[in-house]
């Protein structure tokens, strides 16, 4: 007979659902509008998991919707239902009418399911069994939005129109930098705002504590290069990030992972995005990489990508899930 037990995060056996493995996958939970924790066990089996999310800035059409996030669990079809009763039990008590999935808080943290999880993973890609998305469609959500990353080569390109941009920006006092690693906590307080204006129109976006983006920012101290994150900056204020990492995951070609794209959308910032991608790309092709990775980019149907003026291809799709309550 399967059980279900909640967990509350201010309570110290918190630490169970934190350490408890299904199918061996193990992840950091975020705690910033953790609700509560789940754990279906059989005996002291467990056969799935996943934590609540109350974000109450997240917004969704008309709902009022909640996150379901840190999702682990067997191909057991019983054991999901059960867990997915008891999240929308939870969530009709606190007068919410939305499941928003998988998202661990808010697109800050990992969301989005691969929609083929066979594929080998990037760095700092999720990695999940490949039955998660039709555990969820079979408990009745349905696709809200989909994501793609795309690869390209890295090959000798000119565009005319980046060095006008180039020439225009410069004239205009927009001067690129790296990223300072000696002062790196300084350059993050700085690029908090920046990133929270730059990003709030996005969709599903919710702003993020400054202490919580540090503290998720702080350990890639250890894996960034400085001459992969490019900061712009104009009139000692930033108005342009492009975050790069390499991908230590792919031992056989080099690859780079432009994994944040940002730039301050007043118009006279305009095409600074493009001129990031191809100083990033210059720099690529001299240290010998072989291709570029857009990672995490929402699907915009007619949007012409970025991805495409270097002639990219998709590489991944993914997919985020919803279901009304």
């Amino acid at each position: 007979m399967n059980r279900i037990e909640l967990y509350d995060p201010k309570h110290a056996d918190f630490s169970i659902f934190e350490h408890t493995q299904v199918n061996g996958v193990q992840e950091a939970v975020a705690k910033e509008h953790l609700e509560v924790g789940l754990i279906v066990w059989r005996d002291d089996i467990p056969l799935a998991k996943a934590a609540l999310y109350m974000n109450s800035d997240l917004r969704y059409e008309s709902f009022s919707p909640v996150a379901v996030g840190a999702y682990q669990a067997e191909h057991d079809p019983d054991a999901v239902r059960l867990l997915f009763s008891e999240i929308e039990n939870i969530a009709r008590q606190h007068n919410k009418d939305y499941l928003i999935g998988p998202m661990n808080g808010s697109t800050w943290e990992n969301y989005r399911f691969h929609d083929e999880a066979d594929l080998s993973v990037f760095f700092m890609e999720m990695k999940h069994p490949n039955y998660y998305p039709q555990q969820w469609c079979d408990v009745g959500f349905q696709p809200i939005a989909g994501y793609y990353s795309a690869i390209a080569p890295v090959v000798p390109i000119h565009h005319e129109k980046i060095e006008a941009l180039r020439n225009r920006l410069q004239g205009d006092g927009v001067i690129i930098r790296n990223i300072d690693m000696v002062h790196y906590e300084a350059d993050l307080k700085k690029l908090y705002p920046f990133l929270h204006e730059s990003f709030k129109q996005n969709f599903l976006y919710t702003p993020i504590s400054e202490s919580s983006f540090l503290a998720k920012y702080r350990p890639l101290a250890s894996v960034l290069k400085p001459e992969w994150v490019q900061v712009a900056i104009h009139d000692k204020e930033i108005v342009g990030v492009l975050l790069g990492v390499e991908d230590i995951f792919n031992t056989e070609n080099k690859t780079l992972i432009i994994k944040t794209l940002a730039r301050n959308p007043e118009r006279a910032y305009k095409g600074l995005g493009l001129l990031l991608v191809d100083d990033f790309y210059r720099r690529a092709l001299s240290a010998g990489y072989k291709q570029v990775i857009f990672a995490f980019m929402i699907d915009e149907g007619d949007a012409t990508p970025l991805s495409d003026l270097y002639h990219g291809h998709t590489l991944k799709r993914y997919t985020l899930y919803g279901k009304a309550i």
